[in-house]
């Protein structure tokens, strides 16, 4: 949990916009690949040949 000043967490918050706009890029470039689907699914995102999830604390990825 964040416990920093309030300027603090608007300037990670900020960070972390940008970071997830990166995210979308990238889904958006895997989607254009056109091989496959790419779904929310409860706390995953699935797509083709591959599902994110959190694992330990952490984003990973597992490749089918």
């Amino acid at each position: 949990m964040f416990t920093g000043t309030p300027a603090e967490l608007q300037g990670r918050e900020a960070q972390a916009s940008e970071y997830a706009a990166q995210v979308a890029d990238l889904l958006n470039r895997i989607d254009q690949l056109g091989v496959g689907v790419i779904f929310p699914s409860g706390n995953r995102i699935a797509g083709p040949g591959f599902t994110i999830r959190p694992r330990d604390g952490r984003w990973a990825v597992d490749h089918r």
